[in-house]
């Protein structure tokens, strides 16, 4: 009987030992295949060796544990091992095969992410948000490269999902730490088999990645659908914008005219208009007043209201209010030179003119109360040249010829 079972534990240790070399020599051709998938575009032939002699090493540590204990420990990585970052600008199309001439079912903008499926060739087979397809290996980055450009463009987050999420301080949840409502959201800085890590105070926790949903800071691809979704959607933002935009200026321009209508109806003076004018061209020619001789006296007000009206009866001129007052440098600070209001003048427009004086000289002058007779011009009276003058009158600080 003990030689039965001495026999017994040899035949057992025997046949251990023949199950580690079979698992050794399965797994050993393994090897050179995953040292031939290149994680990162154009990697230097010298990294590539080094990278097949540590996975060789590592692999024989492996076969080792694989052989006492039967599996091999998970590692924990990075959130964005496995990942792929497009890094063309401004975008990567993405194709249905491993192939330029076939179809394009989408795009990836810059700085995108996805999921790196599989390396063929010099294709690598993508899956992002609800894109899948094929992009060229030479348009994205991997690992370490993908680490630090996802980084940069800000964390990454892990939100529960489910009605709660039990944390462990541990991967193989031996420590239960708490739990997290739904909704709570962490930020995640790695995963190893079915956990994902997560800050936890000052420490780290773990949570089933199936309770969480992980969102990259970097965004998705968008099939050829959404783009076309995407690009009607802007479009209907864009016209619905400017709809906004062409109402907001209507209404303004009816609370513009109403308010002008008020001012002109409280002025109180006899209003005969001699030349068809609106009553924008009215607060046009008063905010013009104000501007050349606001501080002046009313005669002085007047008698630049006649200047305007003047030129307009006049061929050498432009012969409406509008086109006189824009009109390129006559109006020093008005115009801005296209027959438009500069921005100060606008302002000055907006805010109306700053005394009643000058929509009273603006109503009487159309009204035909003349005090300059037919003088188109004037000048400050400092800097007048009266010598070039044929005839003028000065009517407080200006000169009118």
């Amino acid at each position: 009987m003990p030689e039965r079972e001495s026999f017994m534990k040899l035949r057992s240790s025997k046949a251990a030992i023949c199950t580690g070399a079979a698992v050794v020599m399965f797994l050993m051709p393994v090897v050179p295949e995953v040292a031939v998938a290149k994680t990162t575009y154009e990697q230097p032939e010298s990294t590539v060796q080094f990278d097949t002699e540590l996975r060789q090493a590592s692999y024989t540590v492996n076969v080792s544990d694989i052989v006492a204990t039967g599996y091999v420990e998970e590692k924990e990585t990075g959130m964005y091992a496995g990942m792929a970052i497009a890094i063309a600008d401004p975008y990567t199309q993405v194709y249905a095969m491993a192939d330029e001439n076939s179809e394009v079912v989408g795009q990836m903008g810059q700085n995108s992410i996805a999921s790196a499926e599989e390396i063929v060739g010099e294709w690598t087979k993508i899956v992002s948000g609800n894109l899948t397809g094929f992009v060229k290996t030479s348009e994205l980055c991997f690992n370490e490269e993908a680490q630090a450009l996802g980084s940069s463009l800000g964390d990454v987050s892990a939100t529960v999902v489910a009605d709660s999420a039990a944390l462990y301080l541990t991967a193989d949840k031996s420590q239960a730490a708490d739990f997290a409502a739904n909704g709570t959201q962490f930020k995640a800085v790695g995963k190893k088999g079915s956990m994902i890590a997560v800050e936890y105070g000052e420490s780290k926790a773990y949570v089933y990645a199936d309770q969480v949903s992980i969102e990259y800071a970097a965004g998705t691809g968008y099939t050829n659908e959404e783009i076309e979704n995407i690009k009607a959607e802007e479009e209907e933002q864009r016209r619905q914008a400017e709809e906004a935009e062409r109402e907001a200026a209507r209404k303004a321009e009816e609370e513009r005219a109403a308010r002008i209508e008020a001012a002109m109806t409280d002025v109180g003076v006899s209003y005969n208009p001699t030349m068809e004018a609106s009553a924008e061209e009215v607060w046009l020619l008063a905010c013009v007043i104000d501007w050349e001789s606001g501080w002046e006296p009313y005669e002085g007000k007047l008698a630049v209201a006649n200047v305007v009206l003047n030129r307009v009866r006049n061929s050498r001129y432009d012969n409406t209010i509008t086109g006189v007052i824009y009109a390129r440098s006559q109006f020093s600070g008005v115009s801005d030179g296209y027959g438009n209001a500069s921005s100060t003048f606008q302002a000055r427009l907006d805010a109306g003119p700053r005394t009643q004086e000058c929509l009273e000289a603006a109503m009487e002058a159309l009204s035909g109360v003349n005090n300059i007779g037919s003088y188109t011009s004037f000048r400050s009276v400092s800097i007048a040249n009266y010598d070039a003058y044929s005839s003028f009158t000065i009517i407080g600080g200006h000169v009118f010829y």
